[in-house]
């Protein structure tokens, strides 16, 4: 606790000073109005009044109880962290530094707010603010400056965003001063590393991408919230999020607008609207938002009906706040809305802008949530949605009619029909447009305000519901009889592949062989050789080959042994086969570090043993969160400095890492920290483990040199000790392929080897294997007509790199063309 203690020296003795001034000043629940004006931050006190104290002051009172736990908490957390980080001096010089930044900078950008009103509406001039959390923030940006690429990417996106958001749908002027000493402790940090200030966007995983666009879907849900609750407010999208405030009066509100006069108008205008109000409107303002944040939870855990309800939901409120401020001026009635075409704002362009933000960029990224419902759950969900609208929509009718006495004025059906919309979008969205008709009767309240507030909740229950749910290409079942037959003989290193997500199964008539594929385009791209017995292994290709036939798909099997390919034809039909890679094993009955080739080896047993670091043969389940943590947090800073992204197909993520059959090495340093990880897939035969593949590998940038080496030969030494027959450091990716080749198809992945070389490595790292000495096998591409071997390398292509690279097409297309004069390829 000491030594705790003793690295946080600074955050505990800020925390201290806070806690001692609010009890100095008897502000443990909150400052009186004079002790605010005392130490409060406001451009009259600094600018008129000259008072510099209160850079400072502000800096050390907390507006109430609650806001104070989070500050001392944030004080000891935050600043405490960073200290560790970046040294006591430089902590305390960036908390003051930001402090007082950010309410210099706030302040001046509020007093030049109040010099340009119609550009942004400013705060009273006296109004004094606390802002506690503004230091805190600043040493939070300008500590990302010493984190690497993944940390730093997170706390500038999503805390810039957040700040963002607050200042725009809140406005108060500590949102400001918040926002300011971010960007001061931004820039402080940048010139302290000299790093870029500016906020970088490396390649994210699918995973952490998820993880930013819900973040982005949840913040667009909380920013009206703010707004709706916040009884003051200045910010730009204010006007948006005061559209999912009710507006309409209660009781309290009519006793005080009648007490005067019971005749005027302005009393009976607000009895009509009374009539309006109930449980009904309130939630209808609440439900569309609880229907964002369920679709950020669902984007977050990849479910594809996030994204589209995210999609969906979001372009409504874009359309709905255009013709709520006249964009779209679809309701616009001369006679009870002024002209909103002569008010459009920054503020009303922004609030229809940030939906619409939303709604686009959920579509963009549903390529991120591949996991999509069962088609019974769809159903289900879809026919409850439609069925609540009409449902909603025959008794707005039907029951209107018959008690269209408890209406005011009596309404027609064409009148009903008319005002059906209105039922189900929320009151804030209406505030300018008087209704036609108001409801006078309990059962006309109760239609009036329970249709929409009804609908929604079935739409929240109905996406929830949805996401719920996982379609799966591969049954627990069949997943089941797969492993078995796994565990009987997978005919080759990469037979545990065949277990990923993302791959079909197949089972052989007898259901003694079972074969993965993909079906990417009309190709059945298969994942190594069928699984089960070597017996019988060519004879259940051959019928699955049949299956595809019937079924109009390409057979095509990937990274299989020659011999194998040899025997798909049978006589006379020969399959046409192209080489794809090496596989490189090793032998570990023969394996030894002794000689001069293994020096890099053994010298890095030897720096592991200097700096502490030993192997860890575990799985992942075994981990505890913070070494889980910090694997994510490894391959998250991987993936962050290529340019591309992840590859997939035969290439794990860290979501194979979960399965209980895979193995994991890690490099644990000091304090178990995690500095390097690989993991290694069993091969079986006769239920008996025979070999094991090397699959993840993943390093800390700053890591010790030679970790990898460190740890693929403690693994080696782990098969000796077991009896194992192979270990296998798996196959380089279109490592063996020849662009100067006569095969087409072999100079196309040639090129598209080429191409996705400098950001993934294929040859480097079949060239590193080399360090091992391993044995080399020949791993081909099989197809039965050459014709068909274009289509099945663009599958093949697809199926490691989702998201192709467009400027990459015409060389492949070019790859493709028999050889023709430099001139006339340019020319094309």
């Amino acid at each position: 606790m000491r030594r705790w203690a003793r690295d946080r020296a600074v955050g505990i003795a800020l925390a201290a000073v806070t806690l001692v001034v609010a009890v100095a000043t008897r502000s443990l629940l909150g400052p009186d109005a004079g002790t605010r004006q005392a130490f409060g931050l406001s451009v009259r006190a600094l600018v008129e009044e000259g008072r510099v104290g209160t850079l400072l002051g502000s800096l050390l009172l907390a507006s109430g109880p609650v806001e104070l736990i989070l500050v001392l908490a944030a004080l000891v957390l935050v600043v405490g962290g960073f200290e560790r980080l970046v040294g006591h001096g430089r902590v305390l010089g960036l908390w003051l530094l930001t402090g007082i930044g950010g309410g210099l900078l706030g302040v001046g950008l509020e007093a030049a707010g109040l010099l340009a009103r119609g550009v942004w509406t400013t705060p009273p001039i006296t109004l004094a603010t606390l802002q506690p959390e503004t230091p805190v923030l600043g040493v939070l940006l300008a500590g990302s400056a010493w984190c690497g690429p993944l940390w730093r990417r997170r706390i500038r996106l999503i805390g810039l965003t957040a700040l963002v958001v607050l200042l725009l749908y809140s406005g108060q002027p500590e949102d400001l001063d918040h926002l300011a000493g971010a960007f001061v402790g931004l820039v402080a940090g940048a010139v302290m590393t000299r790093r870029s200030a500016r906020p970088v966007f490396p390649r994210s995983s699918s995973h952490e991408s998820r993880t930013l666009l819900a973040a982005g879907i949840a913040v667009s849900a909380v920013g009206p919230f703010i707004a709706a609750v916040q009884p003051r407010g200045y910010g730009l999208l204010r006007p948006l999020g005061r559209l999912f405030h009710d507006p309409l009066p209660f009781a309290a509100g009519v006793r005080e607008r009648c007490a005067a006069d019971p005749t005027a108008a302005r009393c009976l205008e607000a009895a009509r609207l009374a009539h309006l109000n109930g449980p009904g409107p309130l939630l209808l303002s609440v439900l569309p938002l609880l229907v964002l944040l369920v679709a950020a939870a669902a984007v977050l855990q990849g479910r594809a009906v996030g994204a589209w309800a995210a999609t969906a939901v979001g372009g409504l409120l874009a359309v709905l706040g255009a013709v709520y401020y006249g964009l779209l001026p679809v309701l616009g009635d001369p006679d009870q809305v002024q002209d909103l075409r002569a008010a459009v704002t920054v503020q009303s362009v922004l609030a229809v802008l940030v939906p619409l933000a939303v709604a686009v960029a959920s579509f963009l990224g549903r390529r991120w949530c591949g996991v999509l419902p069962t088609r019974r759950a769809l159903v289900v969900g879809g026919a409850s949605v439609v069925a609540a609208a009409g449902i909603g929509i025959g008794a707005w009718l039907l029951v209107g009619l018959l008690v269209r006495g408890q209406f005011h004025p009596t309404p027609t059906a064409a009148q009903l029909l008319l005002d059906l919309p209105q039922r189900f979008v929320p009151t804030g969205f209406l505030r300018f447009r008087r209704p036609e008709i108001v409801p006078v009767g309990p059962v006309a309240d109760l239609l009036s305000g329970g249709i929409g507030a009804a609908f929604w909740t079935v739409l929240l229950v109905a996406v929830a519901g949805v996401a719920l749910s996982v379609r799966r290409t591969t049954t627990p079942r069949d997943q089941e009889r797969l492993r078995a037959l796994l565990r009987e003989g997978s005919n080759g290193s990469i037979g545990w592949m065949t277990t990923w997500a993302g791959n079909r199964t197949w089972f052989s008539p007898d259901g003694a062989h079972a074969i993965a594929y993909r079906d990417a385009g009309g190709v059945a791209l298969t994942v190594g050789e069928p699984a089960g017995p070597a017996e019988g292994a060519d004879d259940a290709a051959r019928a699955f080959a049949l299956h595809c036939d019937d079924r109009g798909l390409i057979p095509a099997f990937y990274a299989v042994r020659p011999e194998f390919a040899a025997a798909l034809g049978g006589p006379g039909a020969a399959w046409a086969t192209v080489e794809v890679g090496e596989d490189t094993i090793i032998d570990p009955g023969a394996f030894t570090m002794r000689g001069k080739h293994w020096q890099d080896v053994r010298s890095s047993f030897n720096r592991a043993d200097r700096a502490g670091v030993r192997a860890m043969w575990t799985d992942w389940a075994s981990l505890p969160l913070v070494q889980r943590t910090r694997i994510e947090a490894i391959s998250e800073e991987w993936v962050a400095e290529r340019r591309l992204p992840e590859l997939g197909f035969t290439l794990g993520g860290q979501a194979e890492l979960e399965d209980p059959e895979v193995r994991l090495m890690l490099a644990v340093g000091p304090g178990d920290r995690v500095e390097a990880v690989t993991s290694w897939l069993p091969t079986w035969r006769d239920g008996e483990l025979v070999g094991l593949t090397l699959d993840f590998m993943r390093r800390d940038p700053v890591s010790m040199n030679g970790v990898m080496e460190f740890l693929i030969a403690s693994v080696i030494g782990i098969a000796q000790q077991r009896g194992l027959e192979f270990v296998s450091l798996s196959v380089a990716p279109l490592s063996g392929v020849d662009e100067q080749g006569e095969d087409r198809v072999e100079r196309l992945l040639a090129v598209i080897a080429r191409r996705l070389e400098p950001a993934y490595g294929f040859r480097s790292l079949a060239a590193y294997k080399e360090k091992f000495k391993p044995e080399h096998r020949t791993q081909v591409l099989a197809v039965p007509d050459a014709v068909a071997l274009p289509a099945v390398t663009v599958a093949v292509a697809r199926a490691y790199l989702p998201e192709p690279v467009l400027r990459g097409a015409r060389r492949i297309v070019d790859a493709l063309r028999p050889e023709a004069p430099a001139a006339a390829g340019a020319d094309r």
